[in-house]
């Protein structure tokens, strides 16, 4: 089942799939949904990380000036106040899941079900596409095993509260897994957490996908002789003003008094590129040292298409240097053993507030060890980072050894393993086991 209309995916998944269903969207009761949006925010009221931090400042500006709005988040937030505990939390979250499966807006998953009769349901995110809750939760209902991938290494500490139930939780690493059970003990414990690494990474392994140095620089555009920086960008919802630092790289590349100056390939994020950032690559679209490529996805599903896989995975491949403000993209660089900076400084000229300035970022939870590791360089300042910038033209990666322990750590040393074999192994194995189980 899938609620993404996408023909690629569609195209692909046929050929291994008997049938493929798509999701309907159904109304859930009001009280339902409202007893939830409770539960979502006390459940950030307890965690209360730098993330969560960053989305209470975010609540708070949305709302700024609609006084219907902004008493309607005071409310639940004045509500959420009496579940903020790790025992209220568990009740308020037991509430939640019963409401939903007595108040479920249809019986059509429950047909569903007993005409496919699954062994196992697995959600592969548990964050992208609400469609999929209620599926899960009706098959948790009917003692259908189940399933749920933790779709990213920040998702524990920076989203909401798992509701639905699930039998079995698969994660990136021992650290997520730990932090789960940490997190939600004693209703998810050792038995339901499998670590099975994360397949967004396994096509930078496959042989498949690499291209000689000339193909990339040939579907870019760039001069074959010189070097390029890859620099990656954020979310302009979280990154304000982010074209600020983008146009000063610019500049102090284009000064540069060197032999051979470095080009730089600027990846914008295509689920929130700024208008001044499209301006600035407008700008620059015919430039010999500068170069917005466009990002080959779907539009309306926000996913990229398949050769889009074959452009980023080189891009990181042949740079030499990359540039980010804390992003997964880091880790993809440090695969690859190449130099990366982090932004550790505000855009110049703005005046963000403490919430969503890009400081933040690097202190998050989630990223905080691979900062600590000395896999990445924080840049403080501009001026550190144009420094950073030229100490690294024409010189060998100084902190590949911590990059390379870092990576092996993070990912239980099996990185170059297929993460997608993993995850269809351990839910056949969990399936097998769960029926057996069912059939005692």
């Amino acid at each position: 089942m899938t609620h993404l209309d996408h023909g690629e995916l569609k195209e692909f998944s046929s050929s291994y799939s008997e049938r493929i269903i798509q999701f309907k969207k159904y109304k859930e009761n009001p009280f339902v949904v409202l007893f939830r949006e409770i539960i979502h925010t006390a459940h950030y009221q307890w965690l209360w990380s730098e993330a969560v931090k960053y989305y209470w400042g975010r609540h708070n500006d949305r709302v700024r000036g609609n006084i219907r709005k902004k008493i309607k988040l005071h409310v639940w937030r004045m509500f959420g106040i009496f579940f903020a505990f790790r025992p209220m939390l568990r009740y308020g979250t037991k509430i939640e899941q019963w409401l939903s499966w007595k108040l479920r807006p249809t019986l059509y998953f429950d047909d569903l079900f007993n005409e496919l009769s699954p062994d196992l349901v697995f959600n592969c995110s548990h964050i992208h596409g609400t469609k999929a809750d209620l599926p899960m939760r009706v098959a948790s209902g009917m003692g259908i095993p189940t399933a749920v991938f933790i779709f990213s290494w920040d998702n524990l500490t920076s989203r909401s509260r798992i509701f639905p139930p699930y039998d079995h939780y698969l994660l990136w690493n021992k650290k997520m897994a730990d932090k789960l059970i940490e997190l939600y003990s004693p209703d998810i414990n050792i038995d339901q957490v499998h670590v099975t690494g994360s397949p967004q990474f396994d096509f930078h392994f496959k042989t498949k996908f690499y291209w000689e140095k000339q193909k990339l620089f040939n579907e870019i555009g760039l001069d074959i002789n010189r070097p390029y920086i890859l620099y990656t960008t954020g979310m302009a919802s979280d990154f304000h003003n982010e074209n600020r630092i983008v146009e000063e790289v610019i500049k102090f590349i284009k000064e540069l008094e060197i032999k051979i100056r470095p080009q730089i390939v600027i990846r914008t994020y295509i689920k929130g590129t700024s208008k001044e950032m499209l301006r600035l690559a407008e700008k620059y679209k015919n430039d010999s040292d500068i170069f917005f490529p466009p990002i080959l996805w779907d539009p309306i599903w926000v996913m990229p298409l398949n050769h889009d896989l074959y452009v980023y995975s080189n891009l990181i491949r042949y740079a030499d240097l990359g540039i980010n403000a804390a992003s997964t993209v880091s880790l993809e660089l440090m695969m690859f053993k190449k130099l990366v900076i982090n932004i550790g400084f505000e855009p110049p000229g703005s005046n963000l507030p403490d919430w969503c300035k890009f400081s933040r970022h690097v202190e998050y939870e989630h990223y905080r060890p691979l900062v600590k590791s000395g896999g990445v360089i924080v840049a403080r300042s501009i001026k550190e980072l144009n420094n950073y910038i030229f100490q690294s033209l024409g010189t060998s990666n100084k902190i590949r050894i911590q990059q390379e322990d870092f990576i092996a750590e993070f990912f239980d040393k099996k990185i170059h393993r297929s993460s997608a074999s993993r995850i269809a192994k351990t839910l056949s194995r969990i399936s097998k086991a769960d029926n057996s189980v069912q059939k005692q």
